[in-house]
């Protein structure tokens, strides 16, 4: 295992002040980690200055990002087909972008919405799912209405141009929330190119959303729900090249096929897995355990843990919700 507590969050001040940036120049195999250090404000536990700690192929520190115009959990990392790294922080509506130089972006105008996710269809499009639904704040937290309403988000599906320019909006449903306020929390896209594939955090159902016709298409997975399963419900989606979806489950992943079969178990080591990406090797995935701060590496055909990084950050000390790997140009 390798301790990263030198990214851990010690008892901190209650106005964030934004660090000096280490990260360097990503290079093939970097982890990155969504990491905000949490800044102890009274009534939520959400809040803080955003980080997104970089590490080596062999799960090395390497740098950390603090990043600009946020100011709560950076939630979903995932890279671009042009090798940018995007995160989000839906509380504040804003949309992190790190250039291969590990350099943060200027924000981009992608309206006052609180986007949680991205994917990138062929043609260089990009796809949004709207992270925060209904008229519920999370609760103690400072979360922003929309503009006019006193709507926190709406759920939907949003589709930009290549340059950032809106194209089309959809309403693709979600799961009743556990929490009050989750719309889209978790998306994939499928190695067709054209399936989006999402859930609700904490919810019974896998959703697919043709993006070819704007249409939902029929769920992959619909569990009954109930109390036996509870902490079980689905808490991440990842796709390997074979269109196996790699669903998360709080401390186990189903492997399920095109028919919304299950295939396949792989069982964690700890209960609070909330984040998973599918490694580059075809073989591997990372997952972030957000109740224990650790981020770790499976191997999908033995099962096995094959390495973990400690962040230092475990409940109530929460914020490990995002998790990339650079594939490389």
């Amino acid at each position: 295992m390798v301790d990263a507590t030198a990214h851990a969050a010690p008892a901190a001040a209650a106005t964030p002040v934004l660090k000096r940036s280490t990260m360097k120049p990503f290079a093939p195999g970097d982890i990155f980690l969504g990491c905000t250090y949490l800044m102890n404000v009274p009534g939520d536990d959400h809040a803080g200055e955003g980080r997104i700690l970089q590490f080596d192929r062999n799960m090395v520190p390497k740098g950390t990002l603090y990043t600009a115009g946020t100011t709560h959990l950076i939630v979903n990392l995932r890279f671009g087909p042009d090798g940018v790294l995007w995160g989000f922080d839906p509380f504040a509506h804003a949309v992190v972008r790190v250039g291969t130089d590990g350099v943060q972006l200027p924000p981009a105008h992608l309206g006052d919405r609180p986007w949680g996710n991205v994917v990138f269809p062929p043609g260089g499009d990009v796809v949004f799912g709207e992270y925060l639904k209904g008229d519920r704040p999370y609760k103690g937290g400072d979360m922003r209405a929309l503009p006019g309403t006193n709507q926190m988000g709406y759920g939907r599906i949003a589709r930009f141009d290549a340059q950032l320019r809106p194209v089309a909006e959809y309403d693709g449903g979600t799961a009743p929330s556990l929490t009050g306020f989750h719309g889209i929390t978790h998306s994939a896209l499928h190695p067709d190119g054209r399936t989006y594939t999402y859930i609700t955090d904490l919810g019974m159902r896998v959703y697919r959303f043709d993006l070819a016709t704007g249409t939902p298409l029929p769920d992959l997975v619909a569990f009954p729900g109930g109390p036996e399963y509870k902490q079980k419900w689905t808490t991440g989606v990842a796709y390997r090249a074979d269109g196996t979806l790699l669903l998360l489950r709080g401390s186990f992943i189903d492997f399920i096929d095109g028919d919304g079969r299950t295939i396949k178990t792989v069982t964690l080591d700890e209960y609070g897995y909330a984040m998973i990406t599918a490694c580059a090797d075809g073989r591997h995935a990372l997952v972030a355990n957000i109740f224990t701060g650790v981020a770790s590496k499976v191997d999908l055909e033995t099962g096995r843990i094959t390495g973990q990084i400690d962040t230092g950050l475990a409940k109530p000390q929460r914020s490990l919700a995002g998790i990339a790997e650079y594939a490389g140009p």
